[in-house]
């Protein structure tokens, strides 16, 4: 997966858009505040700060709302001017002016208590008066340009200030709801579901799968949560089939050791009670006592191999020898017994050494039980065959013969416990067990055994077969 999709690039890319979005806000919020800071207090100053701007005929006319708000006061005086007449909080004790006090109001000085301007007018009933509107100088500079907010301005910066705020804070909260949903979409979900697929192996549930797209990270989790869960089925599949194998193997013993022991218990109280007189009787009756007597040893034995062989810490010991060597001693142990049943045994082993690490004695009782199933469960006639090839990095060895062959239904668990080739036949000797603890050799020795099984009408390199057993083994 490309880098491109790693979880700290995909990070970093949803922080530069959260912040940039985040940027185009703030920038959005300023350019509002200072257009709006602008609109409500630099523009248009409130008229009637002046004596000029307020002079009307009525007294009670007169606007002075607005030099009221800046802590200044209208005095209205006579012709010889005495104050006749205050609008707002006069805040000096002067009663009357003179012609010199005006002057000196009306004169710029750089320390004067306030701001004064006077404008003569004629009220509605003729007398000539005068306009002297006096504003603190803390709130003016010259020519009536204000200095600091009045109470007005101070509320309307304060309005426009909470109303950036409030707007800030919704965008804020907007655009961080997105993110957190953008995030989680492609973060928080996909581990989310990945919690939910451990909780589901947890829970039992393997056949559960992961399948989501997500980041180079999460993929990587994915792919291995996949093969894990892949194996924890099949631990488990194989599991219940070991113990499945184990239900069915403990009642095949339970059935196969029943039916010779009773044979047995039976012959030895017929002898107890003196029911065979006949001494040839007696005889053949003690040699079936041995014969059952030798069956349960030999399944007793099977099974004991067969347990050890089952052992994960198996103590399998192997030295680097010929096998070929190996399997001619077999076929020479053989030739016998295949030639006392007028079987036809051959064999095509090299006559040059072909060493591999395998441990004999397991390897000569694979073998042997493959050839004497061949000469169990095989008419008289039965063409039975021993070979040995190599190649690259393995060799094969090749049992096969031209007998019976094996029912379709139990080719795919021939190699289980108790399943033979004859199901006919379960107390003539045989155990149910050799292929068993044949397949269990060859894998202790990592390699892998095969049943082929060849129609009467086809042929194989070897001749016409029933069955062809393959054992692969590595040279190394």
């Amino acid at each position: 997966m490309s880098n491109r999709n790693k979880l700290f690039n995909l990070l970093m890319k949803n922080y530069i858009f959260f912040s940039f979005t985040l940027g185009l806000i703030m920038f959005g919020l300023l350019s509002l505040l200072a257009y709006q800071l602008d609109r409500e207090l630099n523009g248009p100053r409130p008229a009637y700060l002046t004596a000029s701007e307020i002079v009307r005929p009525h007294v009670e006319e007169i606007p002075s709302e607005a030099i009221q708000s800046f802590g200044g006061w209208v005095e209205i005086l006579n012709e010889q001017l005495e104050i006749v007449h205050v609008e707002g909080k006069k805040l000096d004790q002067a009663t009357a002016y003179t012609e010199k006090d005006l002057n000196a109001l009306l004169y710029d000085q750089k320390d004067k208590t306030y701001t004064v301007s006077l404008a003569p007018f004629t009220a509605h009933d003729g007398q000539n008066r005068y306009v002297l509107v006096k504003i603190p100088a803390q709130y003016a500079a010259q020519n009536i340009e204000l200095k600091e907010m009045n109470r007005d301005e101070h509320k309307i910066f304060t309005k426009i200030m909470l109303q950036i705020l409030a707007l800030f804070i919704v965008l804020f909260s907007l655009n961080t709801y997105f993110y957190s949903r953008w995030t989680a979409r492609k973060i928080t979900n996909p581990l989310s579901a990945v919690a939910e697929a451990i909780k589901n192996v947890a829970n039992g549930h393997y056949y559960k799968r992961l399948n989501v797209k997500a980041n180079h990270e999460i993929a990587q989790i994915q792919e291995h949560f996949n093969v894990m869960a892949d194996r924890l089925e099949k631990a488990e599949q194989e599991k219940k089939r070991l113990e499945a194998n184990k239900q069915r193997m403990l009642v095949d013993i339970s059935h196969d050791l029943k039916t010779p022991i009773t044979t047995i218990q039976g012959y030895v109280e017929a002898l107890q009670l003196g029911l065979i007189h006949d001494e040839d009787k007696k005889q053949k009756t003690l040699t079936l006592i041995q014969d059952k007597t030798q069956l349960v040893a030999a399944l007793i034995e099977d099974v004991f191999e067969l347990s050890k062989l089952e052992l994960p810490d198996y103590p399998l010991t192997t030295e680097v020898s010929d096998i070929a060597e190996c399997l001619r001693e077999i076929a020479a142990e053989w030739y016998g017994p295949f030639e006392d049943k007028q079987f036809i045994f051959e064999y095509a082993i090299p006559a040059h050494e072909v060493n591999i690490p395998f441990n004999a004695k397991l390897v000569n009782r694979a073998i042997s039980n493959l050839l004497a199933n061949a000469l169990k469960y095989n008419p008289e006639g039965t063409r039975v065959s021993l070979e040995l090839a190599e190649r690259n990095e393995e060799i094969e060895i090749i049992i096969a013969d031209n007998g019976i062959g094996i029912a379709q239904e139990l080719q795919d668990k021939i190699f289980d416990a108790f399943v033979r080739g004859d199901q006919s036949r379960r107390s003539d000797g045989g155990s149910g067990l050799g292929l068993t603890i044949c397949k269990h050799i060859v894998e202790k020795h990592r390699g892998r055994i095969h049943l082929d099984v060849v129609d009467a009408g086809q042929e194989s390199t070897a001749g016409r077969h029933g069955t062809i057993f393959r054992i692969v083994l590595p040279r190394r």
